[in-house]
């Protein structure tokens, strides 16, 4: 019996402290003794439980030290702030969303706007004719006057667009260049096979040729067709959906085909460029094909890079779906569609 008083008695007045540093009084000392009986009941060794927002004991609420009121309001502030958060998430996700539905709808309605039957003479491949003539023509500006002659400008359209003709011997992609009329040399006129290596062209604009930039673009005066407007403007658009949406282009990359330590021997890239360009064109017309030159720090587990592009994409969509898994120097072809800017890229040499 002493030793069960001694007890009650050792802990009601270690719950005496405890009250004390949290600022609780209480009038009696039955409330406390109260208190003591309960807790040793549930035998329980915490001085006080927290619980919800006030600290619970002995069926009493007592206000909270003054580090729990701060530490509550930190969290309620983090919490407030992370609210705040979400909800910027989702209303940048829901702006996003509504731009990509607003790009399709314009993919949508240029492709809409270029049904008209274009004029044959007017295709992006079709033979050099006088009606196409003008689509086919290049003025290049900023020559070195007296360094800069025609046949360099012959040789060098030649070899940059070699990989976008079947036959760059017997049918090179320039049919002829004329030099500046005042003499000075300042300027000349190129006239491509194709208005499609014309087009190709444009995209070598601010090529160095002799330390010079060179200035590529149209003729002065030059009008757009409306055919071949619509055409370009239904490509672009059907280029824009595949890039935003990661579907179809009229691009398509072949990987393993081989190792890359072996294209890095400029003769086995020639020959597998022609290799790929003879069964890719029974596919449909093949705008050029890309192998190139891999990096110096290839592994032999990296393998190479071919891009072919298609001067359609349901053409290109063939090619994909033959290529997919066919067999090459005992190895699985691996296909797939990449952006224009990839496949110029690799025109360029660039490993992509």
């Amino acid at each position: 019996a002493i030793a069960s008083a001694n007890s009650a008695a050792q802990a009601e007045h270690k719950l005496t402290r405890v009250a004390e540093r949290q600022g609780c009084t209480w009038a009696d000392r039955e409330s406390a003794a109260g208190l003591v009986a309960a807790q040793q009941v549930k035998g329980t060794q915490q001085e006080v439980a927290q619980s919800g927002g006030g600290w619970k004991g002995g069926g009493w609420d007592a206000a909270p030290p003054g580090d729990a009121v701060a530490a509550m309001q930190a969290i309620a502030a983090l919490q407030q702030q992370q609210s705040l958060q979400r909800q910027i998430l989702a209303q940048q996700s829901q702006q996003h969303q509504m731009a990509i539905q607003q790009q399709q709808q314009q993919v949508m309605a240029a492709a809409a706007a270029a049904t008209a039957t274009p004029n044959p003479d007017l295709a992006l491949d079709a033979p050099p004719t006088q009606a196409n003539k003008k689509q086919r023509e290049l003025y290049i500006g900023n020559l070195a006057s007296g360094v800069v002659t025609t046949e360099m400008l012959r040789e060098l359209f030649n070899a940059v667009l070699v990989n976008m003709t079947l036959d760059p011997i017997n049918q090179p992609p320039v049919l002829d260049v004329k030099a500046d009329p005042t003499g000075r040399g300042r300027f000349a006129f190129v006239e491509m096979r194709t208005a499609a290596l014309a087009m190709a062209s444009l995209h070598l604009d601010k090529m160095e040729l002799c330390g010079r930039t060179l200035n590529i673009g149209r003729p002065k005066g030059y009008v757009e067709p409306p055919a071949l407007e619509q055409q370009a403007r239904l490509t672009q658009a059907l280029q824009f959906a595949g890039q935003i949406s990661g579907g179809p282009t009229n691009v398509v990359l072949l990987e393993n085909m081989m190792p890359a330590l072996v294209l890095l021997d400029e003769q086995e890239r020639l020959d597998l460029h022609d290799d790929v360009f003879a069964e890719a064109s029974r596919c449909g017309t093949v705008s050029g094909v890309a192998v190139p030159s891999p990096p110096p720090h290839v592994t032999e587990y990296d393998t190479g890079r071919v891009y072919i592009k298609f001067t359609v994409q349901e053409n290109a969509a063939k090619c994909k779906g033959q290529m997919e898994g066919r067999d090459f120097d005992d190895s699985k072809i691996k296909t797939s569609y990449v952006s224009d800017q990839d496949y110029w890229k690799a025109v360029n040499n660039e490993w992509v």
